[in-house]
């Protein structure tokens, strides 16, 4: 069962992947539309979350949109500082890092699936594994998500370091990890004691369960971190102002009553999108030591 699980994940592995280098087709340089998405850093599970999103866009602003996943800090700001992302939907602690190169008058945040507007990492571990505590973990191995995610990677480290855990030497071994599907797939396999998932995926594990090949009754939650806020749409300073704005209405637009948008949050693990200010990463920015630039 679990090589047929295995098999799966492979061919939609390939699926996707194929499918990734279709969203766009050739055309003229200029007429794409390139959105970068962050943090999950598993580009054929990101493409597949982020897939039904990108068809609504592309209808409702007649553009053709690209995806990219930039995996680290340093990806990312190349990209931006050379103008190679229009749009960037990524964690908290990237867009203050960078916020001086958005226009912050157009800025559009997610709102979790419950319709709030903060979010949270869930430590997980296997029921039989002894794990019932933070102190528990000493000596094990953890994964964690991306280093560009919020939840799963910097207020993580930091719910580790209030426990008085390094996570350099107290820890047999960690890494940072890809998507909740493939960390939550580790940990049911032992490949890792621990892992640090998303607060909306542990509402979703009972339902995805069937499709990981896990059993989410062999799993439990040591411990949460603490709320970040969600992810934020930003769009690059110089960008044409008729593309932003067709862009920040359609995801405006965008109504969890409609079955058919109830899909799209669905798939993203959001529950729709609001008008952001910057003021509202302060905290966060104070949380990581970023100072604010306009």
């Amino acid at each position: 069962m679990r090589i047929r699980k295995l098999v799966n994940r492979v061919v939609v592995f390939l699926f996707f992947f194929c499918l990734l280098a279709g969203v766009s087709p050739a055309d003229e340089a200029g007429k794409k539309i390139v959105i970068a998405v962050s943090p999950c850093s598993d580009v054929a599970l990101s493409f597949k979350k982020f897939y039904p999103l990108v068809t609504y866009l592309q209808a409702e602003t007649g553009s053709e949109i690209k995806l990219v996943y930039p995996p680290n800090i340093a990806e990312f700001e190349n990209q931006i500082r050379n103008k190679d992302i229009d749009f960037a939907f990524q964690d908290p602690n990237v867009y203050v890092k960078f916020a001086g190169l958005y226009d912050q008058n157009t800025l559009v945040k997610a709102r979790n699936p419950n319709g709030g507007d903060l979010q949270a990492g869930g430590i997980i571990a296997r029921k039989d594994s002894n794990i019932n505590s933070m102190k528990d973990l000493v000596g094990k191995s953890v994964m964690f998500g991306p280093k560009l995610s919020a939840s799963k990677w910097v207020v993580a480290k930091m719910l580790f370091e209030e426990n008085g855990i390094d996570i350099d030497k107290d820890l047999a071994m960690y890494a940072n990890g890809g998507c909740c599907e493939d960390i939550v797939f580790n940990v049911f396999l032992k490949a890792f004691d621990a892992g640090v998932v998303c607060d909306h995926f542990l509402k979703e594990l009972e339902k995805k369960q069937g499709e990981l090949g896990v059993n989410a009754q062999e799993l439990h939650v040591i411990a949460m971190t603490r709320w970040v806020p969600t992810r934020i749409f930003s769009a690059r300073k110089d960008l044409n102002k008729d593309v932003i704005t067709k862009f920040d209405r359609a995801l405006l637009k965008l109504n969890k009553n409609n079955p058919e948008h109830a899909k799209i949050f669905s798939s993203a693990g959001i529950g729709g999108f609001q008008w952001a200010k910057d003021e509202d990463y302060d905290e966060m920015r104070a949380l990581i030591g970023e100072k604010k630039v306009r």
